[in-house]
């Protein structure tokens, strides 16, 4: 049995290949000439000789490794050999795009948000001032000035402080506005009363000289007096809740409903352009008559919402709990704190 059983069929044997048997039936001389000296000398055995196959060594497969600059290459020889290209190198690092754009809308985002904070604090600290110097204001009456509105090139300035919306409660800033614009119309009224006059000296003469005159004292005194006796007084009764102030309010707002009633009759000479003086010239002069009639008219308006609105505070006197017993004790702590109004009732007793 000359084959193996277990042998792979495919695999071939290296020693089966042509050139390997012919040098291997050659057989090379090793010991010639060697005497034995026990015996005949033996037969030169023949050791055989495989031949040698060199194989170039595998290069291993360098990957090309991405870097900022090329290895020099060892030059070989010949022209295009191995080597003969030249190397480059980047002497600057590779710049990263984004990164300094980034930081840059980062820091303007900083800025931004920085400069809105400072200015809302500003603007709060502002209002935490306005709101401290108003509430100084309400309390101690450290206010400044504002009515009547007189225009900045004016010699005169405003006298005193006026505003509804501040110092009014919002229920009562109805009344007291109402109050205000029936104030508005009395000085039209005044106003009104004092042109028709100035009219009529103009169109009869001195018969009426005395109507004039009267109606200019009347304009330049009741006008600024009813701000201060009843409009003024009113404001100041429901600004500061004062039963004492609502009854000098009472009082001098009745005077002026009874001033109203006097100016719409219009007596002869009693410095009103009422019904018996607009009758009375109509007979000389229908213009003058017609316009007397308007001012009567006027008046009798005026005296009508007087009474009207007078009833409207007096709802609003009792509704606040308001009385004629803290009318008398306001009135009596004001006197005892006036030291001029002390010293008179000391020298009485």
């Amino acid at each position: 049995m000359d084959e193996n059983p277990f042998a792979d069929p495919n695999q071939v044997n290296p020693f089966m290949d042509p050139s390997v048997m012919q040098v291997s039936s050659q057989s090379t001389t090793v010991g010639a000439g060697l005497d034995d000296p026990f015996g005949a000398p033996a037969e030169p055995a023949t050791v055989p000789v495989a031949p040698v196959i060199s194989q170039p060594a595998p290069q291993p497969t360098v990957q090309p490794v991405s870097t900022g600059y090329s290895a020099p290459a060892p030059t070989g020889y010949g022209g295009g050999g191995y080597g003969s290209q030249t190397a480059s190198f980047n002497s600057q690092p590779p710049k990263q795009y984004g990164n300094e754009e980034t930081m840059h809308k980062q820091k303007l985002v900083e800025d931004e948000f920085r400069k809105r904070e400072e200015d809302l604090e500003r603007r709060e600290r502002q209002l935490r001032e306005e709101q401290k110097r108003l509430e100084d204001a309400r309390v101690y009456g450290d206010r400044v000035p504002n009515f009547p509105p007189i225009p900045a090139f004016f010699p005169c300035t405003p006298c005193v402080y006026h505003n509804i919306d501040f110092d009014i409660a919002p229920e009562h800033q109805l009344s007291v506005r109402r109050v205000f614009y029936h104030w508005q119309f009395t000085v039209f009224c005044y106003l009104f009363n004092f042109i028709v006059c100035l009219g009529m000296i103009c169109a009869l003469g001195t018969k009426a000289g005395s109507a004039f005159g009267l109606s200019l004292l009347y304009a330049g005194l009741f006008i600024p007096l009813s701000f201060l006796t009843w409009y003024r007084m009113l404001y100041n009764a429901v600004r500061l809740d004062s039963s004492m102030r609502y009854m000098l309010f009472f009082f001098m707002y009745g005077l002026q409903i009874f001033v109203s009633g006097i100016a719409a009759l219009g007596f002869n000479s009693g410095g009103f352009a009422g019904w018996i003086t607009a009758f009375k010239t109509m007979e000389d002069n229908k213009a003058l008559g017609v316009l007397g009639i308007i001012v009567s008219l006027a008046w009798c308006a005026n005296c009508l919402i007087a009474v009207y609105l007078i009833m409207q505070i007096h709802k609003t006197y009792r509704s606040t709990g308001q009385s004629m017993e803290k009318a008398s004790g306001e009135f009596a702590a004001s006197a005892g704190s006036n030291r001029n109004v002390a010293q008179a009732v000391l020298r009485s007793l």
